[in-house]
């Protein structure tokens, strides 16, 4: 007999939500992907938690898939043909993978931390933000980072990439920048260093 796939077969929402559009057609590209492509057997028993589009500009839009953090290192292994292949698949759309994350919020007097464990540090806002920021640009990695304050008191980062990153991120720099806006609401812009 046939099986039938659920759409959402790849798709695990905390809380049971339903679905949206997104998720749906990254859910099918999976399939697709693990039934016949020579990802097939990577792509087994990983699921994504997830996704979301992002405007980078009035004809650009991305895809953003949230994926468990646990599955993380296991996504890391086939992500650069695994995006391809998506990309592909989405039409065109640059594709972001980021790991889940939660923010524990900063304890104040009154929050009575029941318990009495201390937040760990990469539960903070600062760090959470930082590991996107890993995740966007990955398989590039960062090798530098600068604040700036900017004349109306706004804040900027600037993001030091290897030299020899440029040829794979170069066309992925607006969308970096506009999907760390989206999550974040902080302003960073890329550039490469010897």
């Amino acid at each position: 007999g046939m099986t039938l796939f659920s759409h959402t077969a790849k798709l695990l929402k905390p809380g049971g939500e339903p679905s949206n559009d997104v998720e749906q057609s990254v859910s099918q590209a999976l399939l697709d992907l693990e039934a016949n492509s020579d990802l097939s057997s990577a792509l087994r028993g990983l699921y994504f938690v997830g996704a979301e589009e992002v405007v980078i500009r009035d004809d650009k839009v991305a895809v953003v898939i949230h994926i468990p953090f646990p599955q993380q290192k296991i996504y890391h292994k086939i992500q650069g043909r695994l995006v391809r292949e998506l990309e592909k698949k989405l039409s065109g759309k640059h594709v972001i993978f980021l790991a889940k994350r939660r923010i524990l919020s900063k304890p104040t007097r009154h929050s009575r931390n029941l318990s009495k464990q201390k937040r760990p540090r990469s539960r903070t806002l600062t760090a959470v933000h930082e590991s996107i920021l890993d995740d966007l640009v990955y398989p590039a990695e960062i090798c530098g980072k600068r604040k700036r304050v900017k004349l109306d008191g706004s804040q900027q980062i600037k993001v030091h990439l290897e030299k020899s990153a440029q040829i794979n991120t170069e066309t992925k720099l607006d969308t970096f920048m506009a999907v760390y806006k989206k999550l974040t609401g902080k302003d960073v812009v890329f550039e490469y260093v010897d």
